[in-house]
This record gives structure tokens, C-alpha cells and sequence, in this order.
């Protein structure tokens, strides 16, 4: 018999890893990095990171991304080439 408080324990690490798992962010359209922006948010204290490319059509098209891709996603680098 499994003690209680350890079927508990697998129960909430299971659901812990399947929140973080949905938790991505979607990656943003393809083109050429225009701008780079980094605002903090005093209601939430963090700070978010946006790119800005663009697109084949010359669309102007700003996105959220990781601060991974932001750090290594320079102006007049190819998204979503850049990022890995």
C-alpha cells in the first residue's frame, strides 16, 4: 500500500509539469529583426522582451519572445533562423 501523502506528492508534480508545459510562448512571424524592445512591468514585476521583423509581405509585425531569442536575435537577423 502507497501512503497516502506520497500518491499526493506524484499528483501534484504531474500536474506542476503539465502547466509548464503549455506555458510557451508562440513563436512570431518569419523575417528580418527590425527592432528590439524590453519593457518592465511594475503590476507583475518582470520584464518582457519583444522583437520586431519584417515580413516577406513588409509587414511591421511585433511578437513577445524568450529572452533566449531576444539575446540572440541582433537587428538584421533572420527570424526564426537567428534564435538557435
Amino acid at each position: 500500500m502507497i501512503p497516502r501523502t506520497c500518491v499526493t506528492k506524484v499528483a501534484m508534480a504531474v500536474s506542476a509539469l503539465a502547466l509548464l508545459a503549455g506555458c510557451g510562448l508562440p513563436d512570431g512571424p518569419t523575417g528580418v529583426v527590425v527592432a528590439k524592445d524590453n519593457r518592465w512591468s511594475s503590476a507583475t514585476k518582470s520584464r518582457h522582451y519583444y522583437l520586431t521583423v519584417r515580413t516577406t509581405k513588409g509587414e511591421r509585425r511585433e511578437f513577445e519572445a524568450h529572452i533566449h531569442d531576444y539575446n540572440r536575435c541582433n537587428r538584421g537577423s533572420h527570424y526564426p533562423t537567428c534564435k538557435q
